[in-house]
């Protein structure tokens, strides 16, 4: 059996550890490319007074959760385009405090003494973790739109004051008269102008960069629309008391005066109940004055009872309502009923133009397309205005978050899985692998050879090894330099009878020996049964093979020597491809059979003269002629 040689099995299966290696490397890729994520993170400081102590800018305590509320999120996938859900996004975000080395050090020692660390954290670290689909820049500009939404988020609900709504929007539906139309705009513009008038204090050199405008012009362009535009809407509409139904206005505006007569009706009623509380709340102390100061005929009577009402009066709860309250409501109601008083009056006045209107029917001078088209230019106007307003807030918002929340870190996004060195770590793991494989493959193989191919005996390839040697060869025409020897112990025989088969098996091994060393050394040796072997030697001229012959009869001739009473005797015959002119393996093999046998015939000695040789060549010569 072949001898055990690592070199030998990974050079045969180089290519199966190659297939191995390549099979095992991209199947770890694939798999580390499903499994891959992006981790996008990005460090935020808070920065106002209250910060370390876990409070905002209006002292409400702090929640970093908001940076992935539900409201920053849908801001984000806005901003990006992206039809995510919003669940999906926010199960892939988190938070974690940022502690100092130090400061981390310090918690540690005061939990293993048993006591609650105190340190609050100002700073954090936001994560978005995105998947091998979407990508490393997904998660970049995810994880970005995320922070910079935060920054809206941030400023308006703990630093700047909310944007009015835009009330006039409701009127693209149309659903609305013409005066009430006017009127829906007119409440909207006066809100807005408080707003506006509001910035205008508090930041009074403020300018927003993307708009161009400072709240000062704003505030004018709005002025504008409530002085001018929508006192003509109204100049027009009741001039000619115009209105798309007449009967279901007044109908409107009748309930409407009903509805303000019973809410002033109620107000009034409970700002005469605390009249008469305040009356006698402050009567009561009079009395308790004079009492203390002996300046009358006091009772002996206390305020009990008065607060007792006062309690039952505002719901049967258990305080106190002091005196200042008191007079503090009284003065909200009396306002209030006031107000409504206004309106009130405002209201039975268009009601008293509507219905002159239809009892006198004549109504030519607007046609109620141009008071549409004056409500449709001022709601134009208003939304067009409205913008600038909102993206000059937001610029200012995040002016002015950048006092109270900083961004420490750019965005830095990392592969969770090193694909390139899980790809290095599997080539070399199934390299080794399939090494492994190869030898214990090769071995296996050698014993598969040896148990199928070798004969025991001589440990020299069988017949059957001979045979496959040939078919392989069957189909090729040699080179010109193609040799094949046969040889044949023509003592075996002799010897087997002397000494035994197991004594002949031992000198016939000895002889196969002989020819194994030069067959391992330049081409293929095999025992074709009953002492006869089959020697092939590619590559081989005739100079070169008469050398391998000589060098053959020189070892047997030695061994004789060594072991005079186990002579070896072989007969030889030689053939080369091109000196024969013999170019397919079986027939070269025949010949070189023939020569050997012809050698038996003649003597039973090895050496082979000059003459011999020449003999052959006739020979050779008589059968191809």
């Amino acid at each position: 059996m072949k001898k055990f040689s690592t070199l030998r099995y990974l050079k045969q299966f180089r290519l199966m550890i190659f297939l191995v290696s390549l099979i095992g490397a991209l199947a770890i890729l694939f798999y580390g490319k499903s499994q891959q994520h992006y981790i996008a993170s990005a460090v935020i400081q808070y920065t106002n007074d209250g910060a370390k102590n876990g409070y905002t800018p209006d002292g409400s305590p702090l929640n970093v959760e908001e940076i992935y509320s539900s409201n920053v999120i849908d801001a984000a996938l806005k901003d990006l385009g992206y039809q995510t859900s919003i669940d999906s996004v926010r199960s892939n975000c988190y938070v974690e405090e940022v502690v100092p080395e130090a400061q981390q050090k310090l918690n540690e020692s005061l939990l293993e003494k048993g006591e609650e660390p105190s340190f609050i954290a100002d700073t954090y670290r936001v994560y978005y973790i995105g998947d091998d689909d979407t990508g490393e820049d997904y998660s970049r500009n995810m994880l970005d739109a995320i922070i910079k939404n935060y920054y809206d988020f941030y400023a308006e609900k703990y630093v700047e004051e909310q944007l009015p709504g835009n009330g006039f929007s409701v009127l693209a539906a149309r659903d609305y008269d013409f005066i009430e139309s006017a009127q829906v705009l007119e409440d909207s513009v006066s809100g807005m102008l408080d707003y506006l008038l509001d910035r205008r204090a508090s930041h009074p050199y403020f300018r927003s960069v993307g708009t161009g405008y400072a709240y000062d012009d704003l505030y004018r362009i709005y002025s504008f629309l409530y002085n001018y535009e929508i006192p003509d809407i109204y100049a027009a509409i009741l001039a000619n008391a115009e209105t798309s139904d007449i009967d279901l206005l007044i109908s409107r505006l009748s309930r409407k005066c009903e509805n303000m007569q019973l809410y002033i009706e109620n107000r009034q009623e409970r700002a005469d109940h605390l009249k008469t509380l305040i009356d006698s709340y402050s009567e009561r102390n009079k009395e308790m004055m004079d009492y203390h100061y002996h300046s009358s005929n006091s009772q002996d009577i206390g305020t009990e009872y008065i607060l007792k009402d006062v309690e039952h009066s505002l719901g049967d709860k258990n305080r106190e309502t002091t005196y200042d309250e008191l007079i503090s409501e009284y003065v909200d109601l009396n306002i209030s009923i006031r107000q409504m008083t206004i309106e009130k009056e405002h209201n039975e006045y268009l009601l008293s133009v509507f219905q002159s209107a239809r009892r006198s029917e004549k109504r030519t001078a607007v046609s109620p397309e141009e008071i549409r088209a004056k409500i449709d230019h001022c709601v134009a106007l208003a939304t067009e205005y409205y913008c600038y307003v909102e993206d000059t807030g937001r610029e200012l918002n995040r002016q002015q978050s950048a006092g109270y929340l900083a961004v420490i870190s750019s965005i830095n996004v990392q592969p969770a899985v090193n694909i390139g060195l899980y790809v290095a770590i599997a080539v070399i793991l199934f390299a080794l692998m399939g090494g492994i494989g190869a030898i214990l493959l090769g071995r296996a193989l050698d014993f598969i050879d040896y148990f199928r191919y070798v004969d025991k005996t001589v440990q020299l390839p069988n017949r059957a090894r001979c045979d496959a040697y040939i078919d392989e060869w069957s189909s090729r025409v040699l080179d010109e330099d193609f040799s094949c020897m046969a040889l044949k112990m023509n003592s075996l025989s002799s010897l087997t009878a002397a000494y035994g088969r197991e004594a002949a098996d031992g000198i016939l091994k000895d002889f196969a020996m002989i020819l194994k060393s030069f067959g391992d050394l330049y081409g293929f040796v095999g025992h074709n049964g009953s002492g006869i072997f089959y020697s092939f030697f590619p590559g081989c001229s005739a100079r070169k093979l008469e050398v391998i012959r000589e060098a053959i009869s020189n070892q047997v001739q030695k061994y004789n020597r060594m072991n005079p009473e186990h002579e070896i005797r072989y007969s030889c015959g030689t053939a080369v491809s091109g000196a024969d002119g013999v170019f397919e393996i079986r027939d070269l093999l025949r010949l070189s059979m023939q020569r050997m046998q012809y050698k038996e015939s003649s003597s039973d000695s090895e050496p082979v003269s000059a003459e011999d040789r020449t003999t052959m060549n006739s020979e050779k010569d008589d059968d191809t002629k």
